[in-house]
């Protein structure tokens, strides 16, 4: 566990799954990546879906909550999706799903919103039923209404599930949640109304990298997602992030690396890179 001010932080392992290596690097030559993420045999890497857990002012917020079960054989042999190991995770905290009380999305895709929910009679359920659920006011009507290139990651069933409940809570801009927690717009390079979790305290700050940076191997200004939707705004998010970062020592949070849960960062060479690496 990680302790920033009056939070404690920490991780729970839920699900793994796996994505074409040229959809997660998206223009970065193979070359590069793969020394970072190695590809299996059909060129997929394989990715974490981490959940970042908050726990302070007498709240256990989730950010996030990955891909769940409620998916048919087809498109867990697609995404090659592991078991679900949320039950186990929360045990591991003192915790069960009635006890989350909060869920902030960075963005409503499909692998970070369909975990909270699963198949009870033919219909989505809610997976935490006493939470309220954070997301941009923005990126939720992107997602009741996406673009054709983001149609297929904006899937209608779980984002409809999602619009229908009554826990649910849309923000718009900078918004404090509790005191040291703050859900944080990060542009809409990745998508509309995409946005970062930062928490501080104690002379220490952390803030969840969403999909600006899933990875530790996203650190390159130039390493977006095929899934961006402006890339060079995303370039000029990085920049201003990683030079705040670097200078102010912020841990960053990775939800999608396989071996690296945080770091903080230094200047190399060529770009960011990671320095200390946090596990908790």
């Amino acid at each position: 566990m990680l302790s920033i001010g009056d939070c404690t932080l920490q991780t729970l392992d839920v699900q793994e799954f796996s994505l074409d290596g040229g959809s997660v690097f998206g223009a970065v030559p193979k070359v590069l990546w793969e020394k970072v993420i190695r590809p299996d045999h059909l060129n997929r890497v394989r990715l974490s879906m981490r959940l970042l857990l908050v726990r302070g002012q007498g709240r256990n917020i989730l950010v996030d909550a990955a891909m769940g079960t409620a998916w048919n054989d087809k498109m867990k042999q697609i995404y090659d999706l592991s078991e679900w190991r949320l039950d186990r995770e929360l045990q591991k905290a003192g915790l069960r799903r009635g006890d989350i009380t909060d869920i902030i999305f960075t963005h409503l895709h499909f692998d970070h919103l369909a975990g909270a929910f699963e198949e009870e009679n033919g219909e989505l359920v809610p997976v935490f039923p006493h939470a309220r659920y954070y997301v941009q006011q923005d990126n939720l009507q992107t997602a009741l209404h996406p673009n054709l290139k983001e149609k297929p990651s904006y899937l209608s069933p779980f984002v409809e599930a999602l619009s229908r409940l009554d826990g649910l809570a849309p923000v718009k801009g900078g918004t404090e949640l509790i005191p040291g927690l703050e859900l944080v717009p990060a542009g809409k390079g990745h998508t509309e109304g995409h946005q970062l979790v930062r928490i501080t305290g104690s002379g220490k700050t952390l803030v969840h990298g969403g999909d600006l940076f899933p990875s530790s191997a996203h650190l390159g200004v130039t390493r977006g997602l095929t899934y961006d939707i402006a890339p060079l705004e995303v370039v000029g998010e990085k920049i201003v992030l990683l030079d705040e970062m670097v200078d102010k020592r912020v841990i960053l949070y990775f939800a999608h690396d396989p071996l690296i849960t945080a770091a903080t960062l230094k200047r190399g060479e060529k770009h960011v890179v990671v320095d200390d690496i946090l596990d908790f």
